[in-house]
């Protein structure tokens, strides 16, 4: 299998950001744009069915698992007329990716790079989990264009709701069927749009009567800004509600609910910018002049109090993390204030408490969250 490994699958993360429109009022014969709201953009999510194994209830982005198909090399015949040459090297720009991009894997499914495959699962998932289809003709139409100059924004497919319908019930049946979608409807996976934006190692937690392996993911997240906001309906099997929001909204309205810690840290970030257009801009950019994204893979202490997550840069986070879970939990004979006191250089959320603390910087050129979640009334879903 491409993406199945000992300890953890492979799987992909979009978030999908869209401009919302103007709110519009008449006063008179003149005509005002309204702009109460501070950000000019809203955020997909989606609610996790009761019944799922990974993240029950939750809210999330839309994603899920890679399958051997995004790997296929069919793919390289349905981008034929895309200059894939320079596709490919457009996707790999800032060196050598995470493990998950760079491991040898088997050579069926070593036809087409990790970074397109990831990308292809991450338009899959959103397309079933959400019906949002991001895909382009496949006519070549962005191979003369400079993909160095200026970011693009995700194309929204224009066939019709029973064309799309169809399809989606399809895929959401057999992943093959996404490949067979773009053959025979002749469009492309816009993976241009796609900027690689985090990397999220689930982190090892210990359950009785549950493995260890066959519920942690190593997740590509990218970003996806549109410019203009689509309909998007939940699947009513893996999602319950599908929903468009601003980030700050987001973590004030789901507070009861909770959020997956890798959601809280990334709203945090976009917290930010408050213009999708810079938003995408700052995504494009950092792609194209830093490094790849750093691996998140949290590592749990505990204290006398509670337990503490640390992330890379923390002053506790360990040189080699046991991402294989094959030591015990790291215990500290401190409370979480105690500890803050004495290892003041913080990347780190405290799940008794709901919050992050940051103060130094990435790696990868991003930005840190912007943490005044006690203020918001942020709860983050216990680990």
């Amino acid at each position: 299998m491409a993406a199945i490994l000992k300890h953890w699958r492979e799987a992909a993360t979009l978030i999908l950001v869209a401009k919302r429109a103007p709110a519009i009022t008449g006063i008179g014969n003149q005509i005002e744009k309204c702009t109460r709201k501070k950000y000019d953009y809203d955020i997909l999510m989606l609610k996790r069915s009761s019944k799922s194994k990974f993240m029950p209830k939750l809210y999330v982005f839309p994603g899920g698992a890679a399958h051997d198909v995004d790997f296929s090399k069919e793919w390289v015949s349905v981008f034929k007329d895309c200059n894939i040459d320079r596709l490919f090297e457009f996707m790999k720009r800032g060196g050598t990716g995470q493990y998950m991009f760079s491991r040898r894997r088997t050579p069926e499914f070593e036809h087409v790079p990790s970074e397109l495959a990831f990308r292809i699962c991450a338009i899959r998932e959103t397309f079933e989990e959400s019906g949002v289809l991001l895909v382009r003709n496949a006519d070549g139409s962005l191979q003369s264009s400079n993909l160095d100059e200026v970011p693009v924004f995700g194309k929204v497919s224009s066939l019709s709701d029973s064309v799309i319908q169809s399809w989606r019930q399809r895929v959401n049946k057999d992943a093959k069927e996404f490949l067979k979608m773009c053959q025979e409807l002749q469009v492309v996976p816009d993976v241009w749009s796609l900027n690689e934006w985090a990397n999220w190692l689930t982190p090892v937690i210990m359950r009785s009567g549950e493995s260890r392996s066959n519920r942690r993911f190593d997740t590509a997240f990218y970003l996806c800004v549109l410019d203009h906001m689509p309909p998007a309906i939940q699947d009513n099997t893996e999602t319950v509600h599908a929903e468009w929001s601003s980030p700050d909204k987001i973590m004030n309205d789901r507070s009861e609910e909770g959020l997956a810690p890798p959601q809280v840290y990334e709203l945090c970030r976009m917290l930010h910018f408050t213009c999708a257009e810079k938003l995408n801009h700052f995504a494009w950019t950092r792609a194209q002049t830093c490094s790849r994204v750093e691996r998140y893979f949290p590592v749990l202490l505990r204290c006398n109090d509670g337990v503490v997550v640390v992330y890379p840069g923390d002053e506790l986070y360990p040189e080699e993390p046991d991402c294989e879970g094959k030591n015990p939990m790291m215990s500290l004979n401190f409370t979480v204030e105690e500890i803050k006191q004495k290892y003041p250089r913080m990347n780190r959320g405290f799940d008794s408490h709901g919050r992050l603390e940051v103060n130094v910087q990435p790696k990868d050129g991003h930005k840190i969250p912007l943490q005044n979640l006690s203020s918001i009334g942020m709860t983050i879903a216990k680990l």
